[in-house]
């Protein structure tokens, strides 16, 4: 028998998810002795015995991890035999928790869902009921290291029974942190709008989900923070939730309580039943069955709904006592504001939206709102990553200095990077908004307490206004005078030499071409012809850009070409009112009779639409634009698909789904041109237009939405594989909002493929404006690797 004895390092997500009971009983079954502990992101095991059984053991430990772990790296090394007597857990070294990974939240596990609704157990009917492997952990999260007095659940002490639990190696809930039971955790309650207590715990649960069969809206407290919720079934509540939050048409997410009732409303299979049905559990995008016997209001013009599953105790039961039930599930907040997540903010700020509460006494350390998923050519996209996901990291291709990305102002995020990690925040949403601004700051500040780094080199956008590119501005500026001359001495004057931290201002749509790259892992000499489309970006010619084709590396891009720059009267007035963009798309193409005739809208009628046509005439307050989004507003408006925009995205997401009611090809030949004040090369938008303007009365909306898109799919692809063919690239990559368009999407990766190049899209990070903040972490963290590129334009 040869004994041996092995020092083993394991990385990743392994604090909080039970990693070290998971190795005391794997070294136990195979008869070791030593010890396992935490070293912050790293879990120590000194491992001693019999080396087929040692060998065994480093076999199995990351087949059989814990369900929330992830390990990122195990190095195993020989170490002289001490001859531990037995294997035993030591307590973490707080001296070297920097840098650890929180695991993020997740739906309850099936093991604690049986015994809340076990008559028998003694977690029968209590929501908060959890064990390591389940439950929320990043938004309970106060300070490190990951133990019960650093999180929100320092306010509920453990009674014995759960005390006993917690510290028994052998049972599922040992050290975890958000355990707790009926006589010792969190207390839920149902309130009135005025404030006044109807029922508490369980009795709140059977009376909350009668008020919802019955047509009341609820607020309901979560993991990250409050929800708005009314029975999915009543079109009457849909429309009042409408109402009351001033959004007449933003569609709404669903929850149903089994895959069984999804089938009824959507179309799930394959990846997207995958996906929705993770212990992650992410608001997933699937495709509406017709009839749609849900209320016509949730979704109105779509193809797609908003689907999740329970997660939390709470709405497991609610959906036990209503098995059939769908409830619109919105995240509680006002039109471009944070979450809520405090209850005495809800009981204030939803006056008169809601009817009712139910609440709960644990405080929301970190607000986080649901992700959000669509399959879109077969593969998974976030639209939002956020709960579920973070505080993940994201491994990168190489190591980077240590570099935050603030973001850009709609749908931000915050990434920091440090070595060949990178950690994107939860949704941030419109930093535009004062509350929302405070927020970002406040997850900056979070983020960096909770991962250690340090970012030396700050990555913002080049747009000049952008609150958060004064933000980063403002933190370097004053960094560098604080760290010449004391902080008495800053206040008094301003920054005049150079700052110990660097700003980097990187224009938006590289920002999210190198978030692509990294994405796809990319090594750190690899090039690629990227397109980015999207809705608007400040360009370093200044003004908007939105439709770019780019070759481009990790140490500079260079614009090849673009979609042909379009009026837009009135300035971002024309994203809000896209019959705007129809006139300047058109403008020089029809005559003001042949304008008059379009089926367009205009809020103050004639007077409008004289006025629209004197500023193109004489080209007062109107900005020249490349933005793909705008193109496609303006072609959803001209087929009267959505006439005026009410939420961000709104007409060519309808557009979408009227193409895909389409039954007749319709094709409609793409024209390219150089473009006279950048002399590239351009897809002439305009002709696409007047394509489908010409075919109007001849053919339906659909058809011609479709044809649109395609259109503008082949167009593009057609361009990017010249390019790429000229400049020697064998890879083309999608990046930008219209990624998350599955038309245009699948056929440039069609096209693209036929023409002998790889395709690139996104898979860990958003295709939009969330993704931004991780390209701008990338080219802030890569850039003391920059060298000379004669060929392409440095970003910085």
């Amino acid at each position: 028998m040869q004994n041996e004895a092995r020092l083993i390092h394991v990385t990743g997500t392994v604090q909080g998810v039970g990693f070290r009971p998971f190795v005391y009983r794997l070294a136990k079954a195979y008869g070791l002795s030593g010890y396992v502990k935490n070293l912050g992101h790293i879990v120590e095991i000194e491992a001693e015995g019999q080396k087929s059984e040692l060998r065994a053991f480093l076999k199995t430990l990351p087949l059989k991890k814990p369900p929330l772990a992830q390990i990122s790296g195990l190095n195993s090394k020989k170490v002289p035999f001490r001859g531990y007597s037995d294997f035993s857990i030591l307590h973490s070294e707080a001296a070297q928790t920097e840098d650890s990974i929180i695991p993020p939240d997740s739906s309850l596990c099936r093991t604690c869902l049986s015994e809340i609704l076990d008559p028998t157990s003694r977690y029968y009917h209590y929501p908060f009921t959890v064990c390591t492997n389940c439950g929320p952990r990043y938004t309970t999260v106060q300070t490190l290291p990951y133990d019960r007095e650093h999180t929100t659940m320092e306010a509920f002490p453990l009674c014995d029974e759960c005390n006993k639990e917690y510290k028994d190696p052998a049972n599922r809930r040992y050290h975890a942190q958000p355990v707790c039971c009926e006589a010792c955790g969190p207390k839920l309650s149902l309130l009135d709008s005025s404030g006044k207590k109807l029922a508490e715990n369980y009795e709140a649960i059977i009376k909350a989900a009668a008020l919802l069969n019955e047509g009341a809206i609820l607020s309901i407290k979560g993991f990250g923070g409050f929800h708005i919720a009314c029975s999915a079934r009543r079109e009457t509540a849909v429309t009042k939730v409408r109402e009351r939050l001033k959004r007449p048409t933003q569609p709404f997410a669903v929850m149903a309580g089994s895959l069984e009732t999804v089938g009824t409303f959507a179309k799930v299979e394959g990846l997207e039943k995958e996906i929705l049905n993770s212990f992650r559990r992410p608001i997933t995008l699937l495709s509406k069955k017709e009839p749609f016997p849900l209320a016509k209001a949730l979704a109105p013009g779509l193809h797609n709904i908003g689907t999740m599953l329970p997660y939390t105790g709470i709405q497991y039961l609610l959906f036990d006592r209503e098995p059939k039930a769908v409830y619109l599930l919105t995240s509680a907040n006002l039109p471009g504001l944070p979450m809520l997540v405090k209850n005495q903010e809800a009981l204030e700020k939803l006056e008169g939206i809601v009817d009712f509460h139910l609440l709960h006494n644990r405080l929301i350390a970190n607000r986080n709102d649901d992700s959000v998923l669509k399959v879109v050519n077969g593969s998974q996209t976030f639209i939002r990553r956020s709960r579920g996901f973070v505080p993940e990291p994201l491994k990168l291709p190489f190591e980077v200095r240590p570099a935050i990305g603030v973001g850009a102002e709609l749908n931000t995020t915050v990434t920091l990077a440090q070595g060949n990690r990178a950690y994107l925040s939860q949704y941030i949403g419109n930093t535009g908004k004062v509350e929302t601004f405070s927020y970002h700051q406040e997850v900056v500040r979070h983020l960096l307490g909770l991962t250690g780094i340090k970012p030396q080199n700050w990555g913002c956008d080049l747009h000049p206004t952008f609150n958060t590119t004064a933000f980063a501005k403002k933190v370097v500026q004053k960094a560098g005078v604080e760290a010449l001359k004391g902080r008495k001495e800053a206040e008094k004057e301003k920054p005049e030499k150079k700052s110990s931290l660097s700003l980097f201002k990187v224009q938006h749509h590289q920002a999210h071409i190198l978030a692509l790259m990294a994405d796809n892992f990319l090594p750190k000499e690899a090039r690629l012809l990227g397109v980015a489309l999207d809705g608007v970006g400040y360009g370093r010619d200044g003004t908007i850009w939105g439709g770019e084709l780019f070759e481009s590396s990790y140490f500079g891009s260079k614009r090849l070409a673009h979609l042909q720059p379009q009026p837009m009267p009135g300035g971002d007035l024309a994203a809000k009112q896209p019959s705007r963009m129809v006139l300047g798309m058109f403008s020089g193409l029809l005559s003001e009779k042949e304008l008059r005739k379009l089926p367009l809208s205009f809020k103050r009628g004639e007077a409008e639409f004289k006025l629209v046509l004197k500023q193109l005439e004489k080209g007062v307050n109107v900005r020249l634009s490349s933005s793909t989004g705008r193109v496609l507003d303006a072609a959803s408006t001209l087929l009267g698909i959505c006439k005026e925009r009410s939420y961000e995205g709104e007409p060519a997401m309808k557009l979408e789904a009227a193409a895909k009611k389409s039954r007749k090809k319709i094709e409609i030949e793409p024209v390219f041109r150089n473009c006279e004040k950048t002399g590239l090369q351009v897809l002439d938008t305009s002709e696409l237009l007047y394509g489908i303007y010409e075919l109007m009365e001849s053919s339906s909306p659909s058809d011609l939405a479709f044809a649109f898109e395609e259109g503008l799919a082949c167009g593009i692809s057609e361009l990017a594989c010249s390019l790429a063919r000229k400049r020697g690239l064998d890879t083309v990559g999608l990046s930008g909002g219209v990624a998350y368009n599955e038309h245009i999407t699948t056929r440039i990766s069609e096209a693209v493929r036929e023409a002998g190049f790889d395709f690139l899209t996104h898979s860990r990070v958003p295709c939009g404006d969330g993704g931004i903040s991780f390209g701008q972490a990338i080219a802030a963290g890569t850039n003391y690797l920059s060298r000379k590129t004669e060929d392409l334009d440095p970003y910085i």
